[in-house]
């Protein structure tokens, strides 16, 4: 194999593609959506919101769940929850259902009262949000005043570890639409811009004089570089331009090219399949869309099982998947071992039948 050869078909692939204006806008679609979503979408909430659960049966669970909304009106949202049972509220926090639960016990303000505050137990999750870390520092002072005397509160914070953590609460929608929209653009790239370069090649027969001067590897190779050259451009464009955090970039960058190498595999199969770039153009977006849904669909929470097993199974799904934890500094996921076996076995399947019959017409 010539890496000379494959950067000299790289090469002119990568102009003839800027050179194109209906390639041109099919990269550039996408990143304008990612702007928009970035435009559209603020980085922080406006007003910071918290659902609180209050666990007790006793009277003064009553009048910290009524009295708290109201003293904390101008600074947070809070909808409170009456639970008499601990465990099921815990669990509520676990599901994500729930900012931060709060265990009421029996006598609270008269103890307050006489200077003998019991412990005031409160449940977060693994990453308490902004809100929740809000909810902790004011209820005490709710105490207080319902107990008419300063008194110091004993809080003790516990943490339950999410049982089924959204995504798109982890990582913002302004970030999680973001990321989509990077998607697109490689979904774009490697099922649209790639396969009518050389859609555009067989139709002229030009491919023929390429298959005399290179190998099909080479070849192969070639096209595959210029998918993953135009993914990795665009999509740190994208990135720049919106200003999306990016606390573990070698994750992000796996996600990125292991979500390219797989969708240019089957792009340029199917290159072959419609060997018309006027039949890609008007049919490729019917093959695209489903495609692409997985990636709208990884961070949404309780999925029928059908479409949680889309999203594991595509490679759109298990790379938005891997880009939202690279996005964060803690994993929401995982399972990183997984996508990229599914990144290779997409990646072997589309590039190993594209070799097979690019070497048979070059023989």
């Amino acid at each position: 194999m010539s890496l000379s050869r494959i950067w000299t078909i790289l090469r002119k692939d990568l102009v003839d593609a800027i050179r194109d204006g209906r390639v041109l806008a099919v990269i550039l679609i996408p990143i304008g959506l990612g702007l928009m979503y970035g435009a559209i979408y603020p980085d922080e909430e406006p007003r910071p919101t918290a659902d609180v659960v209050i666990v007790g049966t006793g009277a003064d669970a009553q009048r910290v769940a009524d009295a708290f909304p109201r003293d904390v009106r101008r600074a947070l949202d809070v909808t409170v929850e009456r639970d008499a049972d601990e465990r099921r509220a815990r669990e509520t926090v676990a599901d994500d259902d729930a900012d931060v639960a709060v265990v009421v016990p029996d006598g609270l303000l008269d103890r307050a009262a006489a200077g003998r505050a019991p412990p005031l137990t409160m449940v977060v999750g693994s990453s308490p949000s902004p809100a929740a870390q809000a909810v902790l520092s004011l209820l005490p002072t709710t105490v207080e005043r319902l107990a008419e005397r300063p008194a110091t509160v004993d809080v003790r914070t516990t943490q339950v570890t999410a049982t089924n953590p959204a995504a798109i609460d982890a990582v913002g929608l302004r970030t999680y639409f973001v990321l989509a929209a990077i998607v697109m653009l490689i979904g774009f790239v490697g099922m649209l811009v790639v396969p009518i370069i050389l859609a555009e090649e067989i139709e002229k027969r030009t491919l023929e004089a390429l298959l005399l001067a290179a190998r099909g590897p080479e070849v192969m190779a070639a096209k595959v570089g210029v998918g993953l050259v135009y993914s990795a451009v665009a999509t740190v464009i994208t990135v720049l331009l919106t200003g999306i955090a990016v606390e573990r970039p070698a994750l992000f960058v796996l996600g990125v090219a292991g979500t390219a190498l797989s969708v240019v595999g089957l792009g340029l199969v199917l290159a072959y399949l419609f060997r018309s770039a006027d039949k890609l153009n008007t049919w490729g977006w019917v093959v695209l869309m489903p495609f692409l849904a997985p990636a709208f669909l990884a961070g949404v929470p309780g999925l029928p099982g059908w479409a949680d097993a889309l999203v594991q199974v595509l490679p759109t799904g298990q790379g938005m998947r891997m880009m939202i934890d690279g996005a964060l500094s803690t994993d929401v996921f995982g399972d990183a071992g997984i996508a990229l076996a599914l990144f290779v076995a997409w990646a072997v399947a589309g590039l190993g039948l594209l070799g097979w019959i690019l070497q048979r017409r070059g023989t």
